[in-house]
């Protein structure tokens, strides 16, 4: 076994995981059912559209259901292709620009940036890599 350092690019933990789904109502009912929830939900822009989201927090991890709504958004695309599922998991940093600078290094493209409530995101290219989407999210107080 090699016992290398590992040189991380990103050392940030996990703060959400983003699920695709077709039917927001149906799939919070279902969860509240199993005592996963509650989740608000909140219709909101993007900058391909529009998404509905339902945000259930479980200590330090955020569980985010999307709704595609309108547009063409990576949400959207998603579940054309693939379904319903884990869309992408999300590491929170403290300085967003910085951390896409140094991806950028690496080759992997940025899908869909953008600022919602005052959350600055970004989805990175890392599909075929991974089967999912990795974003990063930098909230207000970062």
């Amino acid at each position: 076994m090699n016992s290398k350092p590992n040189k991380k690019i990103m050392d940030y933990k996990i703060s959400q995981l983003g699920i695709v789904v077709k039917d927001m109502d149906k799939t919070t009912a279902f969860l509240e059912k199993l005592g996963i929830g509650p989740f608000p939900t909140i219709e909101t822009d993007t900058p391909s559209g529009k998404i509905k989201i339902g945000i259930y927090q479980q200590g330090d991890l955020q569980i985010e259901l999307i709704q595609p709504l309108q547009g063409n958004t990576p949400h959207a695309k998603f579940l054309k292709e693939k379904g319903e599922g884990l869309h992408h998991v999300s590491y929170h940093c403290k300085d967003i620009e910085k951390e896409l600078k140094k991806l950028e290094k690496t080759g992997i493209k940025i899908i869909e940036r953008g600022d919602i409530f005052g959350v600055k995101y970004a989805y990175l290219d890392t599909q075929k890599q991974c089967g999912f989407i990795l974003e990063l999210g930098q909230w207000p107080e970062s």
